[in-house]
């Protein structure tokens, strides 16, 4: 068969993506236009509350001596209710989070239908000595995920590690917990959306919002226009920088713009790209927010948007981030 020609391919792609992006804050479809966004939301804990009961979260912990990593298995989760928020079509899956002396590392499971028990036959492993587990820090989170790939946090469990040896311990069993509260946003948070288009070589990042942008100044940000500086990086050396339009300053502004650069495929996994949020006194100058940086130097959500980003080219991957000075 005769292979399409890149020009075609890029016009589709562009097509593809002026329908995406077009739409109002992009999160909640209107036509079902929208269903690559992968958007992921925190439960707040009024909406926790109001769902059905925490399930109950089994498992076992071990110490894997080959493969010098912290292993979960027999994970299982089980709902005491059958009924109200099942959330027929929705899927379920567990990420897990180590910090220790030497970082943090991530893992998490299949996504399995959300039911009332659901089994996972994969072993989560955290790459860690075996001598920083005691202090190091545990947290296993069930998610969900819906058609239109929004994925919820419903709630978390923090293991014990001090006690972890060879051989696998007995299974435990423990109630998830609602996380209490929204975590402190500090300089405010962003919520942006990554994606790759490898026909074409370009990467989209999409400004969509921020919020709590008043928490620590407040008294100085009343009354000033915001824009998002977003600067492509190759390892250490900056290559460009776009910025977004003003918005007018409220506690929560919006942008819905989308900047493109032309990154080349090869290079992809060593670039980076950086965002400030900046605000614009009255005699035009600019001042720092607060910034984030995603790519595969980065850690955390920063870094997890990235490689979401990669194993998913053409799908719009969309994560709120913390703001830091």
């Amino acid at each position: 068969m005769k292979e399409p020609s890149k020009g075609k391919l890029e016009v589709l792609d562009e097509k593809r993506v002026n329908i995406q992006v077009n739409e109002e804050l992009f999160i909640l479809p209107q036509n079902g236009g929208m269903k690559d966004v992968c958007v992921t939301e925190r439960l707040s804990p009024e909406k926790a509350a109001g769902c059905s009961q925490m399930p109950e979260l089994r498992y076992s912990l071990g110490y894997n001596q080959q493969k010098n990593a912290l292993c979960v298995v027999f994970l299982e989760i089980i709902y005491e209710t059958t009924t109200g928020d099942q959330n027929n079509g929705c899927d379920c899956y567990i990420l897990g989070s180590l910090v220790s002396k030497s970082g943090t590392t991530e893992a998490q499971t299949v996504l399995k239908k959300k039911q009332p028990h659901v089994v996972w036959e994969d072993a989560l492993l955290f790459p860690v000595k075996e001598e920083e587990l005691p202090e190091g820090t545990l947290t296993l989170t069930l998610r969900n995920c819906d058609k239109f790939s929004r994925h919820s946090i419903v709630g978390e469990v923090k293991p014990r590690l001090a006690n972890v040896g060879e051989p696998y311990g007995t299974v435990q069993s423990e109630k998830m917990k609602a996380l209490d509260k929204e975590p402190d946003a500090g300089y405010g948070e962003v919520l942006l959306s990554v994606s790759y288009l490898p026909a074409a070589n370009r990467l989209l990042v999409v400004l969509i919002k921020a919020k709590n942008l008043h928490s620590k100044q407040l008294k100085e940000l009343l009354g000033k226009d915001i824009s998002v500086k977003v600067t492509l990086k190759h390892q250490a050396l900056k290559l460009k920088k776009k910025q977004t339009k003003r918005a007018k300053h409220k506690i929560n502004p919006v942008w819905n713009e989308m900047i493109m650069f032309e990154v080349p495929h090869d290079l992809l996994c060593a670039s980076s790209v950086e965002l400030e949020m900046l605000s614009q006194d009255g005699d035009g100058q600019n001042h720092l927010l607060g910034k984030c940086s995603l790519g595969l130097h980065a850690t955390g959500t920063e870094k997890s948007h990235w490689e979401e980003m990669l194993r998913n080219p053409r799908k719009q991957i969309a994560m709120w981030h913390q703001l830091h000075m």
